[in-house]
């Protein structure tokens, strides 16, 4: 007992020291050290723990304590034997204390010129599924991300252009035991499709180029079903402007740390106005939907059902009730 007097004593008559040592540690740990030579070193562990398949380098690295802990890198380069090479000018790093010491990967990470937008995710803890699986709140907010880049990031067969905006929330298990809750809000501006052939069903098809002043979808994921509630395709003035409504399949897979998305059946109804500008241009790919042509003032308009009970077959279309 009188160990433990003389300890507390001891503090109180040397706090002044103590709270200086302190001071100096965190100026040392958080200002004085040398932080951006550390990325040879993280670059190779992170090499050495995704087998050589991943290389992450930067030019500077920072850390803070307050207003949370948390991480800052500036210019990050990614390159990874799956995807093509990834750049940010400025990654940010901030863990959830709370979820540290649960050993969750909870927290939130934002990326500057990711994709040349802007990206911002938050992982926090979710509501169990019915079935008492655990889960995950996902939020992912991107806002004016190059649709070129991330075409080429997901391995698309056609060339698109224009700004993609996207808000979406989350409930998932990571490792996908179960298929994730998730609304999304997503917006096109000035979407750009340059003349494209791509492999359908029925053989090669040629998409006409077009331009539209914006594309609006929102819906959700549940159950495997993506479901859109609504879909707006360009604006008034626009070449081809319309609504879709409908829904496809769609379910993650985890095959082994390998994630796959795997597309069923579907069942789209379609609403266009063309002009006849387009209309001329487009003859070839209209003429599937020639019987469900109504003459306007500025051109035609096609109300119709698409369908299949798998992507790989024929779409059957019919007229829409």
């Amino acid at each position: 007992m009188e160990n433990i007097s003389q300890f507390f004593k001891l503090l109180k008559n040397n706090k002044g020291k103590i709270f200086v040592m302190f001071v100096s540690a965190v100026i040392f740990i958080f200002v004085l050290f040398p932080f951006d030579d550390l990325s040879d070193l993280v670059t190779s562990q992170v090499a050495k723990l995704s087998n050589n398949t991943v290389y992450v380098s930067f030019e500077r690295l920072k850390m803070s304590l307050f207003p949370t802990p948390g991480v800052k890198m500036d210019q990050v380069f990614i390159e990874s034997i799956r995807t093509p090479a990834l750049s940010a000018s400025e990654l940010t790093i901030t863990p959830s204390v709370s979820g540290m010491l649960a050993q969750k990967p909870y927290g939130h990470v934002s990326a500057k010129g990711f994709l040349k937008g802007n990206v911002d995710l938050s992982m926090s803890k979710g509501q169990r599924s019915d079935n008492g699986v655990e889960r995950q709140r996902i939020e992912v907010s991107a806002k004016k991300i190059a649709l070129h880049d991330l075409r080429e990031l997901a391995n698309l067969p056609v060339i698109l252009k224009g700004q993609l905006n996207l808000e979406t929330t989350a409930l998932a298990d990571l490792t996908f035991q179960e298929q994730p809750d998730m609304d999304i809000d997503l917006t096109i501006n000035q979407f750009e499709l340059p003349p494209s052939n791509v492999n359908t069903p029925m053989g090669p098809l040629t998409l006409p180029d077009l331009k539209l002043s914006t594309v609006e979808l929102k819906g959700r994921l549940a159950a495997g079903q993506f479901i859109i509630e609504t879909g707006t395709i360009g604006k008034p003035g626009d070449e081809l402007q319309g609504t879709i409504k409908g829904k496809i399949g769609l379910t993650i897979n985890n095959r082994g740390g390998m994630f796959t998305h795997q597309v069923g059946a579907y069942d789209f109804s379609i609403d266009l106005k063309a002009k006849k500008s387009f209309q001329d241009r487009a003859a070839l790919f209209l003429s599937f939907i020639d019987g469900f042509k109504t003459p306007t003032a500025e051109g035609s308009q096609y109300k119709f059902k698409v369908s299949a009970t798998n992507p790989m077959m024929p779409p059957s279309i019919g007229a829409a009730r």
